[in-house]
């Protein structure tokens, strides 16, 4: 094709068009580019939530487990994603330089890590992938809601078209000529032949007015809804890691007794043994009591094979290497007493039903499906709206002439409007019944939400007072159980028995201290979902 321009003054006015075309468009891509970075940004997740060492501070590192900490070898601590969680790094670079400095064919290294369970809590709030997940689809809701707020926005269209025609052509008279001819448009906006208007306008505006005004309202009750549930998978979680941390505690705990046990059963077994060479006792007694050991040994390695699954489900939780064992920094066991197990349950249940984010996101759920009820009854009395304003330069030839005319500035602007009733209005009756439907649906899960929740907080205090009592019931019988095996240790100190008649009371005992640290760790546990149940969170 060619064109030419009549005028020196058609080629600026034509450059003075592409110079403010471009700056529009990298002016309108900035502005919109800086408004959805700002808001696809989710909120904090746990509005509601407490640090659950506001409610017992023992829980937080003591001054000799720093020590520890620090006593480990600095390359173990550079490497490590517990030294990491506590600002040395982050535990994807821990994971990329493992892959790195890995050879082809070499065993994994086994490490040890000690963490203690406001540790476990800050890793699992940043490393696992189902909170992440969780997050991430509070993202995408606030994108959908930034979208939604942007329905009555124009979109922005550059370009430009040619048109050319030669040939018979019938006019709208009927008549038939030959015409050959062209044109060219350049600008905001596309499409535009002979004397119709532009087909996409550079600036245009198509939506429904009823979802330009309904669809923000839903969207933002969908945020609040994706938040709240993010929030209930937070809590999910961090129970979780808080259930595996002080599992970890118990089996470390139990393993520790025992391996206490072994050494006190062997010097038993020296003594056994001792007594049936000097004729003072029988060989059978000695045999006895080393099979006990041996028995006590199988239990040692059982209670072991146990924290070694507990470190690595908490491995799996922090979304750490399982080949890292993990260990507690060790001590007694306490009971953690976050919320008095003697509360009336009609005041945690209140508690709970006020403050559980499964609430809160039901709640958000009836309100988006109330919000779709009056979109659909107002979608046949509202239009959907078509604004359009384009300019541009635009020239052609005429019937007088093949050459190219002048070009020259051309603005159009067109309005349309059109109401819609779907199938004779039974197509938006049936929309109003469904949306209805929904709201019902919303309803019962809002209804089961909380039956959930009030069963969840009657059974966690069940659990509490239960494990309580045995705690106490543990207690005792350690009591009686120690005071047994002294009476037995003093009576054969006295020479009026046999160490083999210690043996019965011994094991007496150590089932005892194990009974104990296990009434404890399941009062903690029982404890923990009490504490998440009413509605807090053990996040710090």
């Amino acid at each position: 094709m060619s064109v030419r321009f009549q005028t020196e003054s058609d080629l600026q006015r034509l450059r003075r068009w592409r110079r403010a075309l471009a700056f529009g468009v990298q002016l309108c891509a900035a502005s919109l580019l800086g408004v959805g970075c700002q808001s696809v940004e989710p909120l904090e997740l746990g509005l509601h939530a407490r640090p659950v060492t506001e409610f017992f501070p023992g829980l937080r590192a003591t001054e000799s487990q720093a020590i520890v900490r620090a006593e480990q070898p600095a390359r173990l601590e550079s490497r490590s994603p517990i030294a990491m969680s506590r600002g040395h790094g982050n535990a994807s670079d821990l994971r990329a330089d493992t892959v790195a400095n890995a050879l082809p064919g070499s065993p994994p290294i086994a490490t040890e890590e000690t963490i203690d369970l406001e540790v476990a809590l800050r890793l699992a709030g940043v490393e696992n992938p189902t909170i992440n997940l969780a997050r991430e689809r509070v993202r995408e809701a606030l994108a959908q809601q930034l979208e939604a707020r942007a329905l009555l926005l124009p979109n922005l269209n550059v370009g430009g078209n040619y048109y050319r025609h030669g040939g018979i052509l019938q006019a709208s008279t009927g008549v038939m000529r030959d015409v050959d001819r062209q044109s060219l448009y350049l600008g905001f906006g596309g499409r535009t032949v002979g004397t119709g208007t532009v087909a996409f306008p550079g600036l245009w505006l198509f939506s429904h007015l009823g979802d330009a005004v309904y669809e923000p309202l839903a969207a933002r009750q969908q945020v609040a809804a994706r938040q709240s549930d993010a929030r209930t998978v937070q809590n999910e979680i961090l129970l979780d890691v808080a259930i595996g941390y002080l599992t970890l505690v118990g089996t470390e705990a139990r393993l520790d007794v025992l391996r206490r046990g072994e050494t006190d059963l062997t010097e038993l077994v020296r003594l056994t043994k001792v007594y049936a060479d000097k004729g003072q006792g029988l060989r059978s007694d000695a045999n006895r009591t080393a099979a006990n050991a041996d028995l006590l040994r199988r239990q040692i390695r059982e209670v072991e094979e146990d924290r070694a699954v507990a470190s690595a489900r908490l491995c799996r939780l922090l979304n750490l290497d399982p080949s890292i064992g993990l260990r507690s920094p060790g001590g007694a066991v306490e009971s953690l007493r976050l919320i008095p197990e003697d509360s009336k349950i009609d005041h945690l249940i209140a508690e709970a039903v006020s403050s559980r984010p499964e609430v809160f996101a039901r709640s958000a759920a009836i309100q988006e499906a109330q919000v779709r009820v009056r979109q659909e009854r107002v979608r046949p009395m509202l239009p959907i709206l078509s604004v359009g304003m384009s300019s541009g330069l635009f020239g052609g030839s005429n019937l007088a002439t093949s050459e190219f005319g002048p070009i020259k500035g051309r603005t159009d602007f067109d309005v349309l409007a059109v109401w819609n009733v779907q199938n004779l209005g039974l197509g938006n009756r049936a929309q109003v019944c469904r949306a209805n439907a929904e709201v019902g649906q919303a309803i019962a899960g809002f209804d089961s939400a909380v039956n959930q929740i009030r069963r969840e907080v009657g059974e966690a205090l069940a659990e509490a007072q239960a494990a309580a009592r045995q705690i106490e019931t543990a207690r005792t019988a350690l009591a009686i159980a120690d005071e047994g095996f002294k009476l037995e240790v003093q009576r054969i100190h006295d020479g009026f028995g046999r160490p083999i008649e210690t043996l019965d009371s011994f094991r007496q005992l150590l089932d005892a201290r194990q009974e104990v640290i296990r009434a404890k760790i399941a009062f903690d546990i029982a404890q923990f979902r009490l504490f998440v149940a009413v509605g807090k969170t053990p996040a710090r």
